[in-house]
């Protein structure tokens, strides 16, 4: 190697005269310091504190304070009168008062108090308050509301978070909003503590904002920074995870579901990324709700997401309840939403499992289509007669088979459930009359059972199929008729909840570098193994005969993830597995599909490729990551049928070669080096083999010590 020890003067003295940068270290994730069991949060019905009492809590968010957490939202005249009578909605949407519920494990919720009322000095008349939140203001050490009210926004502050809040500002315009006040908003307070409005304009809702509220007391929004604009939303609302910002919203359907969207971004007034639909809200519009806030668990072991959904159904009728949480899969820039009737939280170690009682129906009650339709959400529909019916057994909707001629109708829904004995429910009516009408069940494993509907039944009537024993881990539900002009079935209210006997697969044994695999396609879970050793002849897939005819020298003979094949059609997360050591994990990616998916977004292309014998032969672009010992590999999806899956590799972490002082990767250590040492002092480089090159005292830092050094080196002088 030839090494310049020349060096300018100019290279020296511009180094030495840099100020010194520290390397930031952040820990993983705060651990909460609470106290608490896995708690169960039921979905689909209505909500209720401590004391028995009906939580009314519409439009609001949770936040946490020392160590407890407070829930904040508005109480609703309607909302009594829908919790006591379900059958209809109302369009009474006057304030009674802000509430304020606490909490130590973001599951039980203790009534605290009604923090601000309409009698509250200086309130003044309001024909809409609502959308608000809540944050504590360190400059002037007091708690701060800030909610729409009529068309401007009012800020409120107390000295405590349960006590009487008054009214301290109505701001009417925020600068760079269009038109005055705000078209949805909430209230988003970042890791530093500084508090945000996050909201649309009114009137079409085309443009999203983010506004810094005022830091010295809060009690002002200011000139708002857009982020978006060109799609109406509303909803609009924001979580932080990992460090970057997702800003959500809802579409423009008032009170009713919707799709999840969202935006990322690494700085909170953007650039943010295009709109995306939040993977899962298809099937059943977000579990009936629109986007209403979000909270963070930052737990012991695990970060999760919360989607706290607004069902606003006092005012649009749709279904149970009014509050609807789920937990988030994050992954980067993929977001999935899982739509879950019950599951578990332990707020302390962060973890999330599915409850015992969730009904694995989705859509179950036909609300979330809120306008007449022949194609459901959630549901598959072939032949003719089907469509929702604005009659209902609850809420304002039910499915039906009809029609003014003959026909013959199927409506199906494919399930994924662990292996297990089940009971399916339904409520039912029927003009009787048909050749043939019934409820089944399929594909579990067993025998296909039914109930015949070809009877007679003027109201709304229980029937059920128990002690389904489910041996494959999927079941398809549905209902079918043959039937004459003029005959009809009416369908509400399905579910499918399991006995208590569920069986959780089989654990896939660990390996040396891949452990804990958990596969969430469960329908093609059997095919998936981890290996020992690739190679040419070695067989890709478990539920195909393709072998490998082209493994690179380097990978051969690796641990690997022998993934279904199968499993490219699914439409969330496949899988997920922790790394068991420092190491390098490598994804086989089929080269047919064209753009990058969003999970391997920050993963780097390599030139290697494997190939097979398939017809067509596929060859598998390979990208690779490093992942420290225990921490969480994410296995995406593909969501494709034409095409193959990908193939998981993983082995001991690639040792890069370098030079000490070769930041070039010349192989020559010279004035150019010190050129790059001082900008990596001020922008810190993202390639490794660099970062490696200019820790010259190899202390895990890039700072003023290692210029220091370079520059001993290229003197001459002993850098020891």
């Amino acid at each position: 190697m030839n090494i310049h020890k020349k060096m300018t003067s100019i290279v020296l003295s511009a180094a030495l005269a840099l100020p010194v940068y520290h390397a930031v270290r952040f820990n993983d994730r705060d651990t909460m310091t609470a106290k608490a069991a896995s708690n169960t949060i039921v979905n689909d019905t209505f909500w209720k504190d401590t004391s028995g009492k009906y939580i009314y809590s519409q439009g609001g968010g949770v936040f946490k304070f020392g160590d407890t957490y407070y829930w904040y939202g508005v109480h609703y005249k309607g909302a009594e009168t829908y919790a006591a009578n379900p059958s209809k909605k109302n369009n009474d949407t006057g304030f009674v008062s802000v509430t304020c519920y606490s909490s130590k494990d973001l599951v039980n919720w203790k009534f605290e108090n009604d923090v601000l009322t309409a009698s509250t000095k200086n309130f003044g008349f309001a024909y809409w308050f609502g959308r608000l939140g809540v944050a504590y203001c360190p400059k002037s050490k007091r708690y701060v509301l800030v909610a729409q009210y009529n068309e401007s926004v009012m800020f409120a502050s107390c000295d405590s978070p349960t006590g009487n809040f008054r009214v301290e500002n109505v701001q009417d315009q925020i600068t760079n909003v269009q038109k005055q006040g705000t078209g949805d908003q909430t209230i988003f307070v970042d890791d530093d503590g500084q508090a945000y409005l996050i909201c649309s304009n009114k009137g079409g809702r085309g443009h999203q904002y983010v506004s810094k509220l005022r830091e010295s007391d809060f009690l002002y929004a200011e000139p708002a920074v857009e982020v978006a604009k060109g799609s109406g939303r509303e909803g609009n609302c924001m979580f932080k995870y990992k460090g970057k910002y997702y800003f959500c919203a809802s579409d423009l359907h008032g009170w009713n579901s919707s799709h999840s969207y969202y935006m990322v971004a690494d700085n909170i007034n953007g650039p943010y990324s295009g709109w995306k639909v939040m993977g899962g809200t298809d099937n059943d519009f977000s579990h009936v709700t629109q986007t209403g806030f979000f909270y963070t668990v930052k737990g012991s072991k695990e970060e999760t997401v919360l989607f706290c959904g607004d069902r606003w159904s006092d005012f649009a009728g749709n279904g149970i309840g009014y509050n609807q949480w789920v937990p988030l899969t994050v992954n980067g820039n993929d977001v999935q939403f899982n739509s879950l009737s019950e599951w578990e939280l332990d707020s302390v170690t962060g973890q999330w499992s599915v409850g015992a009682g969730n009904n694995y129906i989705l859509n179950p009650s036909f609300e979330a289509d809120r306008v007449s339709q022949t194609t459901l959400a959630g549901w598959k529909a072939s032949g003719t007669g089907n469509s929702n019916k604005n009659s209902a057994k609850t809420g304002n909707w039910s499915a039906q088979q009809w029609s003014d001629s003959p026909y013959k109708a199927t409506l199906s829904q494919d399930a994924a459930v662990p292996n297990g004995t089940y009971t399916l429910k339904a409520w039912v009516r029927s003009s009787g009359g048909q050749n043939q009408s019934y409820i089944y069940v399929k594909g579990y494993g067993g025998d296909e059972r039914q109930i015949a509907l070809n009877k007679k039944i003027d109201s709304w009537q229980e029937v059920s199929i128990s002690d389904i024993v489910v041996t494959n881990g999927k079941i398809q539900v549905g209902i079918y008729s043959n039937a004459n002009a003029g005959n009809w079935v009416f369908f509400d209210d399905f579910s499918l909840i399991g006995n208590g006997n569920s069986t959780a697969p089989e654990q896939i044994p660990d390996g040396k570098y891949i452990k804990s695999l958990e596969v969430n396609d469960s329908a093609n879970r059997a095919n998936w193994s981890i290996q020992n050793g690739i190679d040419a002849g070695t067989e890709v897939f478990g539920d195909r005969a393709f072998r490998f005819t082209s493994v690179p020298d380097k990978l051969k003979n690796a641990e690997w993830i022998r993934t279904a094949c199968d499993s490219k059609k699914f439409t969330d997360i496949e899988a997920r597995f922790t790394a068991a050591v420092d190491e390098t994990v490598y994804i086989g990616l089929d080269s047919r599909i064209g753009e990058t998916p969003d999970w391997l977004s920050d993963w780097e292309k390599t030139s290697t490729t494997l190939t097979d014998d398939g017809d067509p032969v596929v060859t598998y672009n390979v990208y690779k990551k490093d992942f420290p010992a225990d921490t969480e590999v994410i296995l995406g999806k593909i969501a494709s049928s034409g095409v193959v899956n990908y193939v998981v590799i993983a082995g001991e972490k690639e040792k890069i070669s370098y030079i000490p002082g070769d930041i070039t990767g010349d192989e020559r250590v010279d004035t150019f080096d010190m050129v790059l040492m001082r900008k990596a002092l001020i922008e810190p480089t993202a390639d490794e083999r660099e970062k490696l090159a200019a820790d010259m005292n190899a202390d895990g830092e890039i700072n003023v010590s290692d210029a220091v050094k370079l520059q001993r080196f290229l003197l001459g002088m002993d850098i020891g």
